[in-house]
């Protein structure tokens, strides 16, 4: 009977040294024989290397800080398995995950990774009622380029070849750097979904996530890099794709800048918000001033101008 092959699942960490306990803990109690875990400390402050190696990390890599991407290609380099999974430091992992991951892509040769789906805990750890999008068709491509239905690289395994023949992960937009790689896989045939939870994900107040312009500022240059592979027949879900995103991370630019009004009210995210918005989601942007001026409109008080009132509709004119 052949030997199970090792699988390394790698932990990029900056000042998140207490989550680490949950995420190397989900990766210890993984059903699996073979297993390296690697923390890469990424410059932090909060003692992660030390809190990575009392709770038995099989390798610790300490480096300046770098990013996110740059940590998760450090934590490549350092690894020796033939599968490797990207675990983000606040998420953690089911416990079938790797065997799962690993059965699902050895029954497909010509797969190079394999995606799943994930569920929802809040910063406590709790479970979030939730609903992750999922593919809609057998095209995988198409439907990444319409939304990201992998929320987070740790619900992907990966064959080790496949990700090291891409370069690993695009340094210059971090942010999505997970997004680009999964277009780059889909688009060459490598990926596979499996409708299967794989990985629990952590919402909390400092997620990346949360900046809805650094998110979409990543998402739409992910995009724009993608743009000289999307031929015809995938060119209307590259535009539906950068459309939603735009709704996406402008309503929540708008919330933010509503939120900000009501408490802070700190000029320079006002003005910054404000002017993204226009620059980047003109379209909400406008629906957000329209919807807003017509709410101040109605609020005001209805006078008598010339023996007619004012703030009345038109009448419409005459057939």
């Amino acid at each position: 009977m052949s030997a199970a092959p090792l699988v390394s699942v790698v932990i990029p960490c900056f000042n998140h040294a207490h989550y680490l306990r949950d995420s190397l803990g989900s990766v210890h109690a993984q059903d699996w024989p073979a297993i390296e875990s690697i923390v890469v400390d990424d410059g932090s402050t909060d003692g992660t290397s030390a809190v990575a190696r009392a709770l038995g990390a099989s390798v610790v890599v300490r480096q300046e800080n770098r990013g996110l991407s740059a940590a998760r290609n450090a934590g490549l380099e350092a690894s020796h398995g033939e599968y490797i999974l990207f675990l983000d430091a606040d998420d953690r992992l089911l416990p079938d995950a790797v065997r799962s991951g690993v059965a699902a892509l050895a029954g497909r040769a010509e797969a190079g990774c394999v995606a799943r789906r994930c569920l929802i805990i809040d910063s406590a750890g709790d479970p979030v009622p939730s609903t992750p999008p999922a593919p809609v068709s057998d095209d995988l491509y198409a439907d990444l380029l319409r939304i990201n239905f992998v929320w987070t690289p740790g619900a992907v395994l990966f064959r080790r070849d496949t990700i090291t023949s891409i370069g690993g992960f695009p340094e210059a937009y971090p942010a999505a750097a997970d997004y680009a790689v999964l277009l780059t896989l889909a688009r060459r045939g490598l990926l596979v979904f499996e409708a299967r939870d794989a990985v629990w994900y952590r919402k909390h107040e400092c997620n990346m996530s949360r900046d809805a312009m650094l998110m979409l500022d990543a998402a739409l240059a992910v995009l724009e890099k993608e743009r000289p592979n999307v031929g015809e027949r995938h060119w209307r879900a590259f535009l539906d794709g950068q459309r939603r995103w735009r709704e996406f991370y402008g309503e929540q630019l708008t919330m933010d800048l509503r939120r900000e009004w009501r408490t802070s009210r700190r000029l320079r995210f006002l003005l910054t918000g404000a002017f993204f918005l226009c620059r980047r989601c003109p379209r909400q942007a406008a629906r957000h001033f329209f919807r807003k001026f017509f709410r101040v409109v109605r609020a005001l008080p209805s006078t008598e101008i010339e023996g007619r009132p004012r703030h009345l509709p038109v009448e419409p004119a005459s057939q």
